[in-house]
């Protein structure tokens, strides 16, 4: 429920951690086609096991006039529920569709993990060319000994990976061999087969999850005929079972599987693994024969290929097998992303990051020299009892941003790689060497603070470190505006959670504190901190006019909001600003605003997120509620509660502190809930529960996107 369900591009406020808590506290599971839970519960009243049972029926898609048996539903003919589906930006004019599925879906999973994990592991293990497979069963252990600090994965891990301990489970399955593509280049396997043979050929699959047919997996892991010639039989299968569950997560659909949660990727792994073994297989059986590791090598990161070889007859009856095997499912090689290179083996990409390493370590400087001082001089500041030398400390500062950006456009263009290619590489390199330079800084200026505190600074030494502080902020203001130069150019989901942990890493720095003994001491004054709040403020508005609200860059954006109210109230946007964004205009007819976009159920979440209960913004607030409302009434009533997109709305909306209680009953009225004891008995209900699915306060910016980095499959 926490790792393998939620597609990693969701806004940062919104998490299944609350729901599982639901779902732990009281039981509930589905076994055998029959959704459960414990009505024997300590402290459930006869009135709460009522209200109870109306939430898990509203949030589960059961009718409102079913009844259940022994505390449970039969779901053998309500399985079906139709998925939230959004969009983000893919390449700049392409979009991928990603989906969260239905909270009954999401149970689903976990019983069919349960029921087929030994399965799944077994066939993830037979193709020998695969770099991310499920490989074992990720355990929960703590180890507090030396060894386990050692061997403790690292907190960019995006999965659990065999060798490595976690104190922090990523995913159901420990995952081999490596989390992230780019690991792949810097292994020895990538260099042994760049020593052993001539030439590289990269492909991928064309559209690879919009191609797979849910019925592939029965016709990859049993037989293509067989199984049209007997399908009841099928169906009563490991992949029969898998198939049947993906159709239900997508209302019926059986052409394309959804993208974006982690059961999705092992379906399409599942079926690539026979694809892999049949090629492998029909290469060594042909004449002459065709060995793997003697006359090729091939490795797959999910649907990326890297076949190693030397002869390009050998090549091609590789290339024409895996069109022939690939088409038998119904996918097909992209041309246009194909690749060759010929030895040297390195790719274009690894030209450009070896040259952004370069170019970020000559021209992002921070040094802080000691200085120097003779014998007599350190016994004399002994003497005189007077520690304000330390300030003598040569601090080299030093950022051109200008030179910075033109420097790297040309790299780029020497090397040929895109923006979209480089991006999340360089704002990573940069986020590290900010929280560096942060750590170093530190040391030192908080001598600086206490000196001054303690009044053993004269008004020459306060002028010195106010000077210090002047420099950092003028070469942190440098950075920003060579980030926001990068990030403007192709905004994508990945790009902006890594911006996001860039900002928010300067803005707590900057709001930052220091505490001695009892006393509590602000790190810089109003002035800098302001230059550097009101800097990323102009930036983010600057960012949001560009990118005028529309429907497949929501989630881009809305990070960008969670920002601005990071920043606290005195930098918050104009209300004309929200309007401008959110594409919300007046109706010539009616005189009323209206949002002439559609807006999702995120977009919803995180605009109410940002103007919570301000007065300032009850204008755009009284047109969001109104939207909701008519949103949620274009929907026929019989599809609102199996709707997933209302249905995670709604229970959001129940636990938003932002909204009366009277709208909140209006809203369940819409569901089929209008006793108003009944709506009264499930408001008091969620006040235990507290939160859903978003978290709408009190939000640890900085430790909510540590754990969602470290869920990045992708880089």
């Amino acid at each position: 429920m926490l790792s393998d369900v939620l597609p990693f591009e969701i806004p940062i406020i919104f998490s299944n951690r609350y729901f599982y808590r639901f779902l732990v506290s009281y039981g509930i599971e589905i076994k055998n086609n029959k959704l459960l839970w414990n009505n024997d519960k300590r402290g459930l009243t006869t009135k709460k096991k009522e209200t109870l049972l109306h939430i898990i029926k509203l949030l589960f898609g059961c009718k409102p006039n079913e009844n259940p048996q022994n505390n449970s539903f039969d779901l053998n003919k309500n399985r079906r529920r139709i998925p939230f589906v959004y969009k983000i930006t893919h390449k700049e004019k392409e979009f991928r569709e990603l989906a969260v599925v239905h909270p009954k879906n999401q149970i689903d999973i976990v019983e069919f993990y349960e029921k087929y994990k030994e399965l799944i592991l077994y066939y993830s293990g037979i193709s020998r060319f695969s770099l991310r497979r499920p490989f074992e069963i990720a355990k929960y252990v703590f180890f507090n000994d030396k060894l386990h600090k050692q061997k403790t994965g690292l907190k960019d891990d995006s999965i659990e990976v065999n060798f490595n301990e976690y104190e922090h489970l990523k995913t159901f399955f420990v995952y081999k061999k490596y989390t992230n593509i780019f690991r792949f280049y810097e292994d020895y396997r990538y260099q042994r087969a760049e020593k052993k043979y001539d030439k590289l050929i990269r492909f991928d699959i064309s559209k690879c999850f919009d191609s797979i047919y849910t019925h592939s997996l029965s016709w990859a892991l049993l037989n293509k005929e067989m199984v049209k010639d007997n399908i009841p039989l099928s169906k009563n299968t490991f992949s029969g079972k898998f198939d049947e569950f993906m159709q239900n997560i997508n209302y019926g659909e059986t052409n394309g599987i959804l993208i974006g949660p982690e059961f999705s990727r092992i379906f399409a792994e599942l079926i690539l693994q026979q694809v892999d073994k049949t090629v492998e297989n029909k290469l060594l059986g042909q004449e002459p024969k065709i060995r793997y590791r003697v006359d090729y090598e091939c490795y797959r990161y999910v649907d990326d290929y890297f076949l190693f070889y030397n002869d390009d007859n050998i090549k091609d009856e590789i290339l024409k097998l895996f069109k022939l095997e690939l088409r038998e499912f119904k996918m097909w090689i992209s041309e246009s992303k194909t690749k060759l290179y010929n030895k040297p083996i390195i790719t274009e990409l690894s030209m450009a990051k070896l040259k952004i390493v370069d170019l970020l370590d000559e021209n992002i400087k921070f040094k802080i020299e000691e200085a120097e001082k003779e014998d007599e001089e350190i016994e004399e500041s002994k003497e005189e009892d007077n520690p304000v030398e330390k300030i003598e400390d040569k601090f080299i500062i030093y950022m051109n941003p200008n030179k910075l950006s033109a420097k790297f456009k040309t790299i780029l263009k020497e090397t040929n790689v895109e923006y979209k290619d480089i991006l999340n590489y360089t704002l990573s390199i940069i986020s590290r060497k900010i929280k560096t330079i942060f750590k170093k800084f530190d040391l030192k200026y908080k001598q600086y603070v206490e000196l001054e505190k303690d009044g053993q600074f004269d008004a020459k030494e306060s002028r010195k470190k106010y000077n210090l502080e002047k420099r950092l902020t003028t070469f942190v203001i440098n950075l920003l505006d060579f980030i926001f130069f990068l990030y403007t150019v192709y905004p994508k989901v990945n790009s902006t959670i890594k911006l996001t942990v860039i900002l928010t890493s300067i803005i707590n720095y900057y709001k930052g504190n220091y505490k001695f003994e009892k006393v509590k001491i602000e790190r810089f004054q109003n002035i800098n901190r302001d230059l550097i709040l009101k800097k990323i403020q102009d930036e983010i508005r600057l960012i949001l006019g560009k990118n005028k609200f529309v429907e497949h860059i929501q989630v881009e954006t809305l990070y960008l909001l969670i920002i601005l109210k990071e920043l606290g109230s005195e930098y918050q946007l104009p209300e004309i600003a929200l309007y401008d964004y959110f594409n919300c205009r007046e109706d010539e007819k009616t005189g009323d605003f209206i949002f002439r976009n559609e807006l999702n159920c995120f977009s919803i979440i995180v605009l109410l997120y940002y103007i919570s209960d301000d007065i300032h913004y009850q204008g755009i607030k009284n047109v969001l509620l109104s939207y909701i409302i008519s949103k949620i009434e274009k929907t026929e009533e019989s599809k609102r509660r199996r709707k997933t997109e209302l249905t995670i709305m709604l229970f959001d909306l129940l636990s938003c502190p932002y909204i009366t209680n009277e709208y909140k009953k209006k809203l369940l009225s819409l569901y089929g809930i209008s006793e108003d004891i009944i709506q009264s008995d499930i408001l008091d209900f969620q006040k235990a529960q507290k939160y859903w699915f978003t978290k709408w306060d009190k939000i640890n910016l900085e430790k909510e996107l540590n754990a969602k980095i470290c869920q990045e499959v992708y880089s």
